[in-house]
């Protein structure tokens, strides 16, 4: 019981509740506290983080962090900003589930808002930390893909192994990861071709090959990891035809806690490495005052009929807090050079400077 009840917990949090956005995770989490307590469980998980904020490991029969299950990241300011992947909480738990899911062959789609970085975590998972066994195919999705591109792409990909039947080479497996899966354009009576090719080999592990005389190509030992949006903004709606074949994972708007760890670990270690020591203290505040500007425009900017470009992401975030580190070192010696750059970097980005003013009362000095 010391193993098989927790082992419950966590297989229904990571199967059940993975699914919530972030008000339902705070239910379901208050919802599995009241039951546990009821329940007199033996082992339950902390009471420190919810339920998701935690790893249960079968060697120590004990609940841990999950930023204790991978090593302290250390950052490295000349790599490019788009190859710096800080690990959160998030990502580091989205990136097991993903892994045991693809280790017992089962699809995976992830779901979730433009910016809580599911292209980001699938890519680093699938080049960076898979066995070797596994070849990853990337595809993007647009709303001009057709079906035949779609085939011909992975057609290319595999090789003959014996009549009829094409795969990977040999002791190899092939994940097919596709990036925007619904953004492909409905037809007349609402088909989207690429998935539709992408569902027949689901159904019947393969299709007709478009030359005569039009034999049956089975594919076998492949894979499919797919990332969407919600419906809305260019992408539609998915039959559930196709979604029935899928596990899903739910990808949630960072908290403000692992949006400061994500950004203050990269803006410090350049700082520290290229800038004088003056300006050293002020990294965490311009974080801090980014996060908080971001936050407000959130949710004071909204959509309107004139105004349909208000929709801000993370990635307007990140594009703020990058201006920032290509600051010339030789020019950048003082708080106020700096604070400077980042006002300019957020107005630049946000165009909403009277925001930026009215928001940020942070001491910089």
């Amino acid at each position: 019981m010391q193993v098989i009840e927790p082992l419950f917990l966590f297989a229904l949090i990571w199967s059940a509740g993975v699914t919530c956005d972030n008000d339902g995770r705070a239910k379901f989490d208050a919802y599995i506290r009241d039951t546990i307590a009821d329940l007199h469980m033996e082992r339950p998980p902390p009471d420190e983080l919810d339920v998701f904020g935690y790893y249960f490991d079968q060697n120590a029969l004990d609940w841990i962090d999950w930023m204790q299950t991978v090593p302290k990241y250390v950052c490295n300011p000349e790599k490019p900003f788009s190859e710096l992947i800080v690990p959160t909480a998030d990502s580091v738990r989205s990136k097991f589930i993903l892994q045991s899911l693809i280790e017992i062959g089962k699809h995976v789609l992830c779901v979730g808002e433009t910016g809580t970085g599911k292209t980001l975590v699938v890519q680093d998972k699938l080049l960076n930390d898979m066995d070797q066994s596994y070849v990853p195919i990337f595809i993007n999705f647009s709303a001009r893909t057709s079906a035949n591109q779609t085939q011909d792409l992975i057609d290319s990909k595999t090789e003959k192994r014996r009549k009829g039947v094409f795969g990977p080479p040999p002791t190899k497996k092939y994940i097919v990861f596709v990036d925007d899966l619904n953004m492909p354009q409905r037809e007349k009576y609402f088909a989207q071709p690429p998935i539709e090719i992408l569902r027949q080999w689901m159904d019947h592990k393969g299709w007709y090959e478009r030359k005569p005389p039009c034999a049956f190509r089975t594919l076998i030992d492949i894979q499919f990891v797919g990332c969407m949006g919600p419906p809305g903004g260019g992408r539609n709606i998915v039959t559930n035809r196709f979604l029935r074949h899928f596990n899903f994972l739910s990808f949630n708007e960072m908290s403000d806690d692992s949006l400061f760890l994500i950004f203050n670990t990269i803006l410090q270690a350049t700082l520290s490495a290229k800038f004088s020591q003056a300006i050293w203290p002020v990294g965490k505040n311009i974080v801090l005052g980014t996060i908080d500007v971001y936050n407000s425009i959130r949710k004071e900017l909204l959509p309107t009929p004139s105004k349909s470009h208000y929709t801000f992401n993370l990635r307007d975030m990140s594009k703020v807090i990058q201006g920032v580190l290509r600051a010339d070192p030789n020019h950048t010696q003082s708080v106020n050079s700096i604070v400077s750059l980042w006002l300019h970097e957020g107005m630049r980005v946000f165009q909403v400077g009277n925001i930026i003013s009215l928001v940020c009362g942070i001491q910089f000095s």
